[in-house]
C-alpha cells in the first residue's frame, strides 16, 4: 500500500498506523499479504498444471486485493480450468 486509504498520505512499508489520520492499517496490510501469498500459490499450481487449484488460489487473490494483476492471474486460471464463462467476465 502506498498511500492511506482514509486520508492519501504515503504511506512507507512498515507502518501499521497512518502518520497523519491515524487509521489502522494493519488489517489492509494482513490482506495484501494474504493475496500475496495466494497469487504466488497459484502460480505455483500452473506450474505444476493443477489448473483447479490455481483458480481457487486466483480467486482468493483477486477477492482480497482487486487488481488488474489478480483479475487478469483469475481470467487465465479460469480458461485452464475450463470455466469460460467465468474467464469471459473480464474482458
Amino acid at each position: 500500500m502506498e498511500k492511506c486509504p482514509a486520508c492519501r498520505a504515503l504511506v512507507s512499508p512498515e507502518q501499521t498506523v497512518c502518520r497523519r489520520c491515524k487509521t489502522d492499517l494493519s488489517v489492509l496490510l494482513n490482506m495484501e499479504t494474504q493475496a500475496q501469498m495466494h497469487r504466488d500459490m497459484a502460480l505455483a499450481a500452473f506450474e505444476r498444471q493443477a489448473f483447479e487449484e490455481m483458480f481457487y488460489h486466483a480467486k482468493r487473490s483477486a477477492g482480497l486485493i482487486n487488481t488488474p494483476e489478480s483479475l487478469r492471474l483469475l481470467a487465465g486460471a479460469a480458461v485452464l480450468a475450463g470455466k469460460y464463462e467465468t474467464a469471459v467476465n473480464f474482458f
